[in-house]
């Protein structure tokens, strides 16, 4: 029998943890033979794509940390430093800061059967998952003609969203990849070479549209349905692959057309919010917004799921059933079973606002003094300071953080490097990793409104400047508007009154550094500033270290604070522009060519 249509699997997942839907499918170990078995039974074929999903980046099988070390990729940026009980070994995060990491030697992505080196872009990355969306789509034809047809082209559609997903993770990380289209047969040439980034891009699109056509015209409700690939997903990926193409790192003129589109042309902007704009006009979606407290609001979104909860602003992602696993991996030292984890930095503490929209400063004396006062609604909701108060923390109550020298939350194995400990993601409410008790839902955002709408901010503002709007919208959003809508769910002033209060001209240049702070802080830890960064090319002017604070408690109990300590260094390469291609793939594919200077 031909490898095409002879497949070897054992099927056995609940589709609310891989899939994404609401309640879990019954877990159905089956052993299936051959395509013809899989493919001519509905419920098989939906297990096969639900096996699909499985392969998306982000174990969150075991937390968000999805670097080999139980790190954060936020680690590896001027977001944060990874903070481990294990001092002996460092964290991947850690090793890439230091820029001691190579074609061989990189382990990334996290895996429970001890892969997850850099060369498990099979598996890991990106061509495992593709290799069952393909499978997919060269057999759904021989669905049973039962099955209604809103099924079939869903089935279809999810698939091509996923042969598309899994090309863009792999894009995103190392420009130009082999496009891989169809199941291979045993006698095929699987020694592809790589595809260019136009080439790429525009399969991504293609295949998203292609998707969008197939799949419901209206969003999911039903619980077996809700958390899949629909058109609202195609949508977002489409218009992330195309912002990333208007990008500098892409949008310009080069000799290797692996890492550049070759020419520079301002137009892609103006696709990319368009595609952004499409989302918008779909109607499907609204920030979350339940209550008229900012801080809560998005302190409590990214825990909103389950039954009875209301969350519009999800888009796609990675489901799961609750856990505890995001607060274990993150706990604060001044507990039992702390491991400190992913630890903010000064740099980024410093990137939020006033409450009033204006800069913060050290150079203000006022706000020297009081640092933590009257920021950001997203600041407190992000990440645990000095003097942070909880009515309830784990099993302690109305306690007060010490991440002063000395600090009760500043000592031991476990303690911050920073003065800070993450708090974005976690519910220590109902979760007690002291005591190993109480779960919350931790679900990975591949794409959630709020990104869209800065992703829409960024491309309008560069292609036509602050009160540009894509042709042909229905409901028109210059890049001002969209901005608005982000920063009035957690209460901050919209953007003319930031720019009145800060006394300078709104300009398409000041816009462009207002949209990068407000990513900055709107997105911070979710996966997005090591690769905005980079896309943008600002990398190299940005600081060679990662700062910290040392706050000093006086006899008459007030602070004194030292925002310039140097607690890690990073190092940035020309070549860190882009991953370096396995040196497992380069050695067993003699038409594999490796990024440049690796």
């Amino acid at each position: 029998m031909k490898r095409s249509t002879s497949i070897y699997f054992i099927a056995a997942l609940a589709a609310g943890a891989a899939a994404g839907c609401m309640k879990p499918l019954n877990v159905v170990p089956v052993e299936f033979k051959s395509a013809d078995d899989v493919f001519t039974d509905s419920a098989r074929a939906e297990l096969f794509i639900n096996n699909a999903y499985t392969d998306l980046p982000a174990d969150v099988s075991n937390s968000y940390n999805w670097l080999d070390g139980n790190a954060m990729l936020a680690s590896a940026t001027d977001e944060a430093i990874h903070v481990s009980t294990n001092k002996t070994s460092p964290s991947a995060a850690q090793r890439m800061s230091a820029g001691n990491w190579n074609p061989s030697n990189m382990r990334y992505w996290r895996a429970s059967d001890g892969a997850g080196e850099i060369g498990s872009w099979l598996k890991y990355g990106g061509y495992h998952g593709n290799r069952k969306a393909n499978t997919a789509l060269a057999n759904l034809h021989k669905l049973p003609t039962t099955s209604s047809e809103r099924f079939r082209k869903r089935m279809r559609g999810e698939a091509l969203f996923l042969r598309a997903a899994y090309h863009w993770f792999l894009f995103q990380r190392w420009g130009g990849i082999p496009i891989v289209d169809r199941s291979f047969e045993a006698s095929d040439n699987v020694l592809l070479p790589r595809s260019s980034v136009q080439s790429v891009v525009n399969f991504i699109v293609q295949q998203c549209d292609e998707a969008i056509a197939l799949l419901p015209a209206e969003p999911y409700t039903e619980p077996t349905e809700v958390g899949r690939a629909d058109r609202g997903s195609c949508m977002a990926l489409k218009a992330k692959v195309l912002l990333y193409a208007a990008s500098p790192l892409y949008n310009r003129a080069g000799t290797d057309s692996l890492t550049s589109m070759m020419n520079a042309d301002p137009n892609r902007w103006a696709l990319a919010a368009k595609a952004a704009q499409d989302l918008v006009d779909l109607n499907w979606y609204t920030l979350y917004k339940p209550t008229a407290n900012g801080q809560r609001n998005y302190k409590e979104f990214f825990n909103a799921w389950g039954a009875g909860t209301t969350n519009r602003e999800f888009i796609f992602g990675r489901l799961r059933g609750p856990n505890r696993d995001t607060e274990n991996d993150n706990f604060p030292a001044g507990f039992t079973n702390a491991k400190g984890g992913t630890c903010p930095s000064q740099d980024l503490v410093d990137a939020y606002e006033m409450e009033d929209g204006t800069v913060f400063s050290w150079a203000n004396p006022d706000q020297a003094k009081d640092p933590y006062l009257k920021r950001d609604p997203r600041f407190y909701a992000s990440i645990i300071y000095n003097g942070a108060k909880y009515a309830k923390f784990a099993n302690k109550t109305n306690y007060t953080f010490q991440t002063f020298t000395g600090g009760e939350n500043a000592t031991g194995n476990a303690k911050t490097e920073t003065s800070y400990y993450l708090n974005k993601f976690m519910d220590y409410t109902n979760v007690n990793p002291a005591q190993g008790t109480g779960t919350a839902y931790h679900n990975w955002h591949y794409f959630r409104y709020a990104e869209v709408l800065l992703n829409l901010a960024e491309a309008a503002n560069e292609a036509g400047g602050p009160s540009y709007t894509a042709p042909g919208a229905s409901s028109p959003l210059t890049a001002v508007a969209a901005l608005d809508l982000v920063r009035d769910r957690v209460g901050m002033p919209d953007v003319a009154t930031s720019f009145a209060r800060r006394g300078i001209p709104l300009t398409k240049e000041n816009l462009r550094e207002f949209i990068r702070n407000e990513r900055r802080v709107e997105l911070a830890f979710e996966d997005h500033r090591y690769f905005d960064i980079r896309r943008w090319m600002i990398i190299e002017q940005l600081p060679k270290f990662i700062r910290g604070c040392v706050i000093t408690k006086q006899p008459d109990g007030s602070f004194t604070y030292d925002p310039n300590v140097q607690v890690e260094t990073k190092v940035f390469e020309t070549k860190h522009y882009f991953f370096p291609i396995p040196q497992t793939e380069v050695n067993r594919n003699p038409n594999m060519k490796q990024n440049p200077q690796w």
